[in-house]
């Protein structure tokens, strides 16, 4: 499944005044043909991937490329529900512990070789390798029997109930046997660079830090109409709207000021259409609990009350975003609707600040026993400026409760290797994207604390480790939720995360761009139904 690039843009209005407008107003309202393999579509990337291997990445980028090279054996339909890709057919014994698939015949990869059991089996033993440097292995370890009796049939057995289990097949994106052999550790596999894969695209050119140049796969299951995909690397979100201005970008996601003050703009009303969805993901502000100055949960309690989210949505977001209580996205079976964000409330977390042992210092700073202010630095990546302006709303609310918080900004790459992955933090500001499947094992699991995993706050609690695994445990919906709903209160009472909002998803697509189909998985989940029509294709192909 497709993913567009879901950071914002934003540009500010003295640099619009620089801009000049398209002066063409072609008249989008009716298709002008049928749909028609053609034409080039121009987007960006906020960060180059590390690498083209998602296992290996763990990226935003390296995945929503990874989505339009590879394809895995299912995957979910507009209504999230899942579906064979790859797979012809796959069924669950009735007590749930075996999963059979059936390739479809003939499927093969961009370079004509076919794909067979064989590639599905080499890359579930790739990413299982205990040697392999990935965060994505847990699920396919609880495998205790894989079989591939011929080359068309796959088969996997689970020693105990294992809730997540199906849903994980979504996620193997299914490698080439005969690269994957070529090295003796996948960490050093040549797909990092050359990816190889059967989905609806393959990379012609990557110039790293500049772009890359996908090409249609006429060979795929699922070969889309849009001929090319041209994807620039552009960090700096102000840069990506006067880019879209200028004609330059076909999709853009859209600022929350673009979205609410700037696109009623004739230019923009004339070549793009809006998009709006709650989205599924969040952005949090997490605490490194092995900083002592995070330890006790009544200063994380104390700062979270201190925090008005629905003033901090409507000045960072314009109003476009929900307050959120958990990582359960709202609305979703699983999300505990017994909880409430924590409300705004600086009279109540003077007082959790003062049972704490901090105290008002005679220049308005709190100050503990040993007269050592409460200060602290917030980390966060640059080229996102709602996270930015996010950064700077905090700081004024802690202000108000007397923390002083700095603000640190980082290029992408140098902030996740050198600031996450060595978890050289106190706090950090990110979001995360939440699966279709409620499972919440690799980011809250005692043991998920290593560089290249995603606890990487170092949250550890027992009860929460068991409604965890007893969340994964059960078949039974019922049950389920009951486990996660325990987990949720947890989380709530604990404040690792001040959740602060999940944000609307605000997208801007070129109106000669046609098949576009809103639905609960987003607007990419049919790219590869996306079409021009002839007679509207603007840009000659790419040559590598």
């Amino acid at each position: 499944m497709r993913s567009l690039h879901a950071l914002s843009a934003v540009c500010a209005l003295l640099a619009l005044g620089a801009c000049k407008p398209e002066t063409a107003a072609t008249d989008y309202s009716t298709p002008a043909g049928p749909a028609a393999v053609g034409d080039v579509l121009n987007s960006a990337l906020t960060a180059s991937p590390a690498n083209l291997v998602p296992y290996l990445a763990a990226d935003t980028a390296a995945s929503a490329i990874a989505g339009d090279i590879y394809q895995a054996m299912i995957t979910y339909d507009k209504d999230l529900n899942l579906v064979p890709e790859l797979a012809e057919s796959f069924t669950v014994s009735p007590d749930g512990l075996q999963i059979t698939f059936k390739l479809k015949q003939g499927l093969t990869f961009s370079d004509g070789s076919p794909l067979t059991s064989a590639d599905v089996s080499a890359t579930f033993h790739a990413l299982t390798n205990p040697d392999t440097k990935t965060p994505y292995a847990d699920d396919y370890l609880r495998v205790s029997k894989f079989e591939t009796p011929d080359p068309h049939t796959v088969r996997v057995s689970y020693k105990d109930a294992f809730a997540p289990g199906l849903s994980s097949w979504a996620g193997l994106l299914v490698m080439p046997a005969k690269v994957i052999a070529q090295t003796k550790s996948f960490n050093d596999t040549p797909l990092k660079d050359n990816p190889l894969g059967s989905g609806s695209y393959q990379l012609e050119r990557w110039r790293r830090g500049q772009d890359l140049l996908l090409t249609r796969n006429p060979s795929s299951t699922k070969a889309p109409f849009i001929a090319q995909q041209y994807l620039r690397i552009l960090p700096d979100q102000s840069t990506q709207w006067l880019e879209m201005k200028a004609g330059n970008l076909d999709t853009a996601p859209l600022t929350p000021l673009a979205y609410t003050r700037l696109t009623d703009a004739d230019w923009f009303k004339n070549n793009y259409a809006t998009y709006r969805y709650l989205s599924s993901a969040y952005t949090y502000l997490g605490f490194n609990l092995k900083d002592p100055l995070f330890a006790d949960k009544r200063v994380r309690q104390a700062l979270s009350y201190a925090v008005d989210r629905q003033g901090l949505i409507n000045a960072a977001l314009f109003g476009q975003g929900e307050p959120i209580a958990s990582i359960i996205k709202p609305g979703t079976w699983a999300y505990n609707t017994a909880l409430q964000p924590y409300p705004f409330d600086t009279a109540k977390a003077r007082k959790l600040f003062a049972e704490a042992g901090w105290t008002m210092g005679p220049n308005g700073v709190l100050v503990n026993a040993k007269g050592e202010e409460f200060r602290f630095t917030l980390s966060t990546n640059q080229g996102n400026e709602v996270r930015l302006k996010t950064a700077q709303i905090l700081q004024k609310f802690f202000a108000d409760v007397g923390v002083v918080m700095d603000i640190r900004v980082q290029e992408w790459s140098t902030f996740l290797t050198n600031t996450v992955q060595q978890r050289k933090f106190q706090t950090l500001l990110m979001g995360w994207t939440l699966p279709a499947e409620p499972d919440p094992y690799d980011v809250w699991h005692s043991s998920k604390t290593a560089p290249a995993e995603f606890n990487i706050i170092s949250f550890k609690n027992s009860e929460a480790d068991a409604a965890i695994v007893a969340s994964r445990g059960t078949f039974n919906q019922a049950e389920r939720k009951q486990h996660l709903d325990r987990l949720q209160e947890i989380l709530h009472d604990e404040q690792p995360y001040l959740w602060l909002y999940a944000p609307y998803a605000l997208e801007a697509v070129h109106k000669r761009i046609v098949g576009i189909q809103p639905a609960p998985a987003g607007i990419s989940y049919n790219f590869d139904a996306w079409y021009v029509p002839k007679a509207w294709q603007l840009r000659p192909l790419l040559v590598p």
